[in-house]
């Protein structure tokens, strides 16, 4: 996928950070201070693994680098196993996965100069893992820093004698070290480069004795020399939660102070480029834990030449793209990357940038030479608000369509099959396939797509009591595994999802246009089949009993909406001309705005391509009803989340908001001609309802 909107990070930020061009051998001068870490926000398929694997290629055998998925039990690397938690006395996520980073940044790149070792987080990590499982009594204590001191200095005989043994030593630590952890057989394979490492460096006086000074200036314990304190950090590690915590800190202090050691004052006058290390999933709880230990390092740690650090984290984002792009980003974030003065708190080190949305002319630029309309570019753009893994799984399945001579039609995009290269299986539609991308669980899926029509809280409870729970093999679970609504609401904030509440209420349940128009159209697809629209209709009557009708009520507006659901237009029509004149014009708007986003019924088309006789043809000769009437039936079409701004639609829009201004009274008049002469252009803008507006404060 062609990245868009990231040329601040892949072309300014991370070469500032790490020294080098990334399309390119020239180094740069390394800017003094210390580097600030880089975290990258947003939303699901808003192209934040897309882009450090972009960073990974650009500088793969250039610098030494390292990607790891704090969010993935094999951190990315598929084949690895980790089976380390909390209570692994000798283990841990945070240990394996510096075990993991060290593996990747050991490996010399062709075109790096020199090799980075790792004495001092070996040692850490030997002393950590190696450490025997039981518990230690207090007699036995002396004898156990003895086989850890003597573990370390074993590896420190005569040159010709290390030769002779280190083989053979090599295969017992490995083997111990992934025995005593408790790790799977992937761990095997990923311990085993570490012979590498220790062999040369570790089992070398000159890093061992440096090693060793190091950590007997860390104070770990409170009194000791080097293998002393190694000791106190396998006891530390095997503490509490805060003790763990600690030790933690120390390993990572120790990487950071391992790969500052390869820059001597004459690496640094050539400007040798720093490593890079590429964090995925940081929001996850092993990614807090490690960018809190990165941070505190940063913070506490002596001025030290650092890596750049690029991570990415789920986060808020605004459901609309912003194409002014106002907020600094990785379109264009505000430097310098670097501070010259320590922040007052460790949280000062990190950068934080939302990722860019695209704007229409990139979509556009997603598909190349054979573009379709400029309708169905602008529909995929305000339809993903811009998030660039969603546009370009609706661009690819444009592409293909395109691809077979096929006519695109933009109201069927969401219907488009979609095959991916290299991938086995039956090929899904469009929307399937991005909602297991963003909803990867089946179960929340249907659970999320059932409690979708809901505008509220209560709405979702009362379609909660018809939501019947499936388990992994599609039977029926029981009643004990359901999910109430409350969890559903936490999911959904835990994924960040936006919430933009419509006039009149405070929800919908699903807040995100964009999540809510996949999840309809599965629902849609799903119900649309059974005879009369079968879970479709029943769910919108069931959910308009809760509001009860006429004006009195301010929630009849939710009443109406979901009628319009189910094609009940007359009753909408009549509501709606009767609060003509028992309510305020702000009201009024703000009513038709959360009418006219009403979901369309399966057996309504999607972007009908005329407007059906009885539209154009009231029932009656009363103006005002017949402006009504197709002011409801045009808006509501206008506003489907595939439609394009129809000029018959948008005209007769215009029209009916004229004939509403000159059969008013003054205040209502005024308020009328003002959308008379904004909406149109709205909607031209591809602005739907329900974000009209209704100038004023409405009045219930």
């Amino acid at each position: 996928m062609t990245l868009y909107g990231r040329a601040a990070v892949l072309d300014a930020i991370v070469p500032s950070l790490v020294g080098l061009e990334s399309q390119g051998a020239a180094r740069l001068r390394i800017p003094g201070g210390t580097p600030l870490l880089i975290e990258c926000g947003g939303g699901r398929l808003t192209g934040k693994t897309a882009l450090l694997k972009e960073l990974s290629k650009r500088y793969a055998q250039r610098i030494p680098q390292a990607y790891a998925d704090l969010g993935a039990a094999d951190f990315g690397q598929p084949g690895l196993a980790s089976l380390a938690d909390e209570t692994t006395a000798n283990a841990s996520r945070t240990s394996d996965l510096l075990f993991y980073l060290m593996d990747g940044l050991s490996r010399k790149p062709n075109e790096f100069a020199g090799k980075l070792s790792f004495p001092r987080l070996t040692q850490g990590l030997l002393a950590v893992t190696s450490w025997q499982s039981e518990d230690v009594q207090p007699a036995e204590l002396q004898a156990a820093r003895r086989r850890l001191a003597g573990l370390l200095r074993e590896s420190q005989p005569d040159l010709q004698a290390r030769n002779q043994r280190v083989a053979g030593w090599i295969g017992q630590v490995t083997q111990g070290v992934t025995a005593a952890a408790g790790l799977g057989p992937g761990v095997s394979e990923l311990v085993g480069p570490l012979t590498d490492i220790v062999t040369t460096e570790l089992l070398g006086p000159r890093a061992n004795k440096q090693g060793l000074g190091w950590w007997a200036g860390r104070r770990v314990g409170p009194q000791g020399d080097g293998h002393a304190q190694l000791t106190d950090l396998a006891l530390c590690f095997r503490g509490d939660g805060g003790d763990r915590r600690r030790a933690e800190h120390h390993l990572v202090a120790a990487l950071l102070e391992d790969m500052a050691d390869h820059y001597t004052w004459m690496r640094l006058k050539n400007r040798v480029p720093r490593p890079l290390l590429l964090l995925d999933n940081v929001h996850t709880p092993l990614g807090v834990t490690v960018l809190d230990a990165l941070t505190r390092a940063w913070h506490d740690e002596p001025t030290r030449t650092r890596p750049g650090v690029v991570a990415a984290a789920l986060a808020q984002e605004s459901a609309v793209p912003d194409s002014e792009g106002t907020a600094p980003s990785t379109r264009s974030a505000a430097g310098p990357y670097w501070r010259q003065e320590r922040p007052q708190t460790a949280a000062g080190w990190v950068l934080r940038l939302p990722m860019a949305q695209l704007d229409l002319d990139e979509v556009k630029e997603m598909f190349g030479d054979n573009r379709p309309g400029p309708d169905t570019a602008h529909v995929i753009h305000r339809l993903s608000a811009g998030r660039a893994g969603m546009a370009h799984a609706l661009v690819l399945s444009v592409r293909q369509k395109i691809g077979l001579h096929e006519p695109v039609d933009h109201g069927a995009l969401l219907d488009l099959p979609l095959e991916l290269p290299l991938e086995d299986g039956p090929t899904l539609p469009v929307y399937e396939r991005l909602l297991r991308l963003l909803i990867p669980d089946a179960e929340t899926r249907a659970r999320l797509a059932s409690y979708t029509p809901a505008l509220d809280d209560a709405a979702a409870h009362a379609l909660d009591a018809d939501h019947v729970p499936h388990g992994a093999d599609g039977q029926p679970a029981a009643a004990t595994a359901r999910v109430p609504v409350a969890q559903t609401k936490r999911l959904l904030r835990k994924d960040c999802w936006s919430h933009h509440p419509w006039p009149g209420t405070g929800g919908p349940f699903v807040g995100d246009p964009t999540l809510r128009a996949l999840l309809v159209h599965d629902l849609r697809t799903r119900t649309g089949a059974a005879p009369g629209g079968g879970d479709w209709r029943s769910s919108h009557r069931r959910l308009r009993l809760l509001y009860a009708p006429g004006a009195a009520d301010p929630r009849e507006a939710c009443y109406l909406h979901h009628s319009l659901a189910i094609g009940d237009t007359d009753v909408v029509v009549r509501a709606l001309h009767s609060r003509l004149a028992e309510q305020d014009a702000p009201g009024w708007l703000a009513t038709l705005n959360l009418v006219c986003a009403a979901p369309h019924p399966p057996e309504h088309p999607a972007v009908p391509a005329a407007d059906p006789v009885e539209d154009r043809l009231p029932a009656d000769n009363d103006p005002v009803r017949q402006a009504v009437q197709l002011l409801v039936l045009n808006l509501w079409r206008q506003s489907h989340p595939l439609a394009h701004p129809d000029p018959r639609k948008v005209g007769a829009v215009r029209l009916q908001l004229l004939t509403l201004a000159q059969n008013s009274t003054v205040g209502p008049q005024e308020v009328f001609y003002q959308a008379y002469e904004q909406w149109p252009r709205l909607l031209n803008r591809w602005i739907q309802a329900p974000d009209l507006p209704t100038y004023g404060e409405p009045r219930p």
